[in-house]
């Protein structure tokens, strides 16, 4: 599978939790449902790396999202199970610079991991949904035309890298300070 459309499958799952916020406390269910997606958004990151390597991954990844939309309803991913095989023999032409795209992919990745533990360790709701938001347009700037939504904007990764930092307060800021080196605001 193109790797373009695992940032799609990223973008799709990230833009809908984060206009899923409910409440400022956590309602059962929702932390193990979230994690388990934060899971699989991390195993796309992987799938990636794999693909890179001339693996092909998008078996497990269809499985592991099938997995996941029989335990919880995830209207988001609906259109890219019902589009599995379109993806799976699809190529999308979009040039990637390597560097920049490694940069917003460990950046996510980063991101990824510690809003697991601000969902794990310390239960926080608000940093887990202002992650999410940080996160918002990353996947964007990584893949070409979308497929899975046609209304979506592609974002250049200054301008991703320029909005993650924009939703970032100064502790996050100096956090995340080596992923910005090159970000002028």
């Amino acid at each position: 599978m193109d790797i373009s459309f695992y940032y799609q499958l990223l973008d799709t799952g990230i833009l809908y939790e984060k206009g899923n916020k409910n409440g400022k406390r956590w309602r059962i269910g929702e932390r193990r449902r979230l994690n388990e997606e934060i899971n699989f958004w991390q195993s796309l990151l992987e799938f990636i790396s794999d693909e890179e390597n001339g693996v092909d991954c998008s078996e497990k990844v269809f499985g592991n999202l099938e997995r996941l939309c029989r335990r919880y309803s995830f209207p988001n991913y609906e259109r890219v199970l019902k589009k599995k095989q379109e993806l799976i023999n699809g190529h999308c032409t979009y040039e990637r610079k390597k560097d920049e795209e490694l940069k917003i992919r460990n950046l996510t990745k980063r991101l990824m991991a510690d809003m697991e533990k601000n969902l794990n360790d310390f239960k926080d709701k608000e940093m887990v949904y202002r992650i999410l938001t940080v996160l918002h347009h990353l996947p964007k700037a990584l893949h070409g035309r979308n497929i899975l939504n046609e209304s979506c904007n592609l974002v250049s990764y200054s301008d991703a890298l320029l909005y993650a930092q924009g939703c970032m307060d100064e502790k996050m800021k100096e956090d995340y300070a080596v992923y910005f080196d090159s970000c002028k605001q």
